[in-house]
């Protein structure tokens, strides 16, 4: 019988130790009036992760192909910004085989996220506050993906809620146009697009340019913004440290991997420009046709 009573003493100091880790440990997550923040574009709703409010494929600006980017157009009420918005175009090889797969599968776990070329200029936010007075130092982080692929969140990694609650800070991460819709030269063509090179560069500074703008409000200073990248991500670090146009949107800079200030040369690159209308069958005069041949074209 004294057995029997230590048995259930145990369970019961064992189930009450259980119960009270997992109370402990649960996270409410919640989306409602305290998780909208105001923009100067209009307000946006996330949702609140214990205690890290999350943001998910803000709009940052807007783009047609080829094309310099532009703020984004405001919005009329509340734009709900819950999940990650699409990444830019890319390479296919990066599909879902489930009967096939590698270690490069295992590292890159969100592979399987869209593709959308208008729809691709988007961020992502975490922090402790909305509009709570307190300025939190801001990391932003460029993916990698050697300015061809990635996106900011195909590692699982690139996740930003724990850094936020553990740093106290404000994360952000960051997709931008790639390969050959971000980095082709068409400014050799002239006229509309004389100012179309490095676009994907130029996506970049217009994120900072909307973290400026905006970060205070979800508990950032834009006085006290770091940017960091690693392999392609350290080298559009190292290229945004170039940029005049980026002048005053960051004030520290982290490079991993991708340390690097020779680039192709102008000539060079508009001779690439001159190659693809050639194969493509497009009159230098009428370059605008690019807009109607298919990405994977």
């Amino acid at each position: 019988m004294k057995q029997a009573n230590k048995l259930i003493v145990a369970l019961a100091t064992f189930s009450a130790t259980f119960l009270t880790a997992q109370a402990q440990s649960v996270r409410p997550c919640v989306s409602n009036q305290s998780t909208i923040a105001n923009t100067v574009y209009g307000k946006v709703q996330g949702y609140k992760d214990g205690n890290i409010y999350t943001f998910k494929g803000i709009t940052y600006a807007e783009a047609e192909r080829f094309m310099p980017p532009q703020k984004p157009k405001a919005h009329e009420g509340v734009k709900k910004c819950r999940i990650y918005g699409p990444k830019a175009p890319q390479s296919e090889t990066l599909r879902f085989n489930g009967n096939q797969q590698s270690d490069y599968d295992f590292g890159f776990q969100f592979k399987l996220e869209p593709m959308d070329e208008a729809r691709c200029l988007v961020l992502n936010v975490w922090t402790q506050g909305l509009n709570d007075g307190k300025k939190r130092p801001v990391f932003v982080w460029f993916h990698g993906g050697g300015f061809a692929t990635g996106s900011a969140i195909d590692l699982p990694c690139y996740e930003g809620r724990a850094l936020a609650e553990k740093g106290d800070i404000v994360v952000v991460t960051v997709n931008h146009r790639l390969n050959v819709l971000g980095y082709f030269d068409m400014s050799g063509l002239g006229g509309r697009f004389a100012e179309s090179a490095n676009l994907g560069m130029q996506d970049l500074v217009k994120s900072l340019e909307w973290i400026h703008d905006n970060i205070a409000n979800f508990g950032g200073d834009p006085n006290c913004v770091t940017i960091g990248g690693q392999s392609g991500g350290g080298g559009k670090v190292s290229t945004v440290m170039m940029m005049p146009s980026a002048k005053g949107l960051f004030h520290r800079a982290i490079v991993q991997s991708g340390s690097f200030t020779r680039y192709g040369t102008n000539e060079n690159s508009k001779l690439y420009a001159q190659a693809l209308l050639q194969e493509l069958g497009i009159r230098e005069n009428d370059a605008a046709a690019l807009n109607a041949v298919p990405y994977e074209r």
